[in-house]
């Protein structure tokens, strides 16, 4: 039995199981314009059945929550953003107490990342709420895009006692909380009282997550991608090739839940 089937097996033979996902490079395509990312079509109904058949579907994003209202906001699936510092609970915002402290800080470096990027070509300053980040990835030079911010980037992270956080021709700063995914679904797990999880990424972010899963007798559902990192590529689990194989897969999913 290949990885894939043997998830597909167990989420449709617990009675407490729950499937969590990211939302870029999983649900979606990798967009140059991070703003135009949006659920592949036909995914929308896909997620709409499978919450209605698991005791959990959710998804868990470095996007803000509001975002993921907006592209993925599907009844019956649950919603944490930045992170999982936030969650959408009865079409309110929910943020970890410990973020409150945090936000001034974060919004004064997103002020001073758009005073000295923007118009900059190619570089893309994105507001994430909690958090903030520096895209790339449509820099006609992307060696020499990176190397101009770099530097600005470091300073930011020492004005503000940020945290770094890289992805794929993306640099994110954070609170510099001990929070990522990996405790977000612990949460998960254990507010849920899950028996059986398993979790679906394809970044740096992913990492923690995938080891929460792992160490919760879970499973690792793994979308390669031509700028995957080494680390990711690695991970023990179900890998697809794209996001459009992860979506036949959560298909075949859906069907075997009927």
């Amino acid at each position: 039995m290949d990885a894939a089937t043997a998830v597909l097996q167990a989420l449709t033979t617990s009675e407490h199981a729950g499937l969590v996902m990211d939302f870029d490079g999983v649900l979606s395509q990798i967009t140059d314009d991070p703003g135009a990312s949006e659920l592949l079509p036909g995914t929308e109904e896909i997620l709409a059945g499978l919450a209605g058949k698991l005791p959990v579907v959710a998804l868990l994003s470095g996007r803000p929550v509001a975002f993921l209202a907006e592209r993925a906001g599907t009844p019956g699936v649950e919603l944490y953003g930045s992170y999982g510092l936030e969650h959408l609970t009865d079409h309110r915002i929910e943020v970890v107490p410990e973020a409150r402290q945090w936000m001034t800080a974060v919004e004064e470096a997103t002020q001073v990342l758009h005073q000295q990027l923007d118009g900059v070509e190619g570089i893309h300053v994105e507001d994430k709420s909690l958090a903030v980040a520096v895209h790339w990835r449509r820099a006609p030079d992307q060696a020499g895009a990176l190397k101009l911010i770099t530097p600005l980037i470091r300073e930011v992270l020492d004005t503000y006692g940020l945290r770094h956080e890289p992805g794929k021709f993306v640099e994110e700063l954070r609170m510099p909380l001990e929070q990522d995914k990996g405790t977000a679904l612990r949460r998960i797990i254990s507010a849920e009282n899950l028996r059986t999880v398993a979790y679906a990424g394809d970044d740096l972010g992913d990492l923690p997550a995938f080891e929460a899963a792992t160490a919760a007798g879970g499973y690792t559902l793994v979308i390669d991608g031509p700028d995957m990192a080494p680390e990711v590529g690695r991970i023990a689990g179900a890998h697809f090739s794209s996001p459009q194989d992860f979506q036949s897969w959560l298909r075949h999913l859906d069907d075997a839940l009927r």
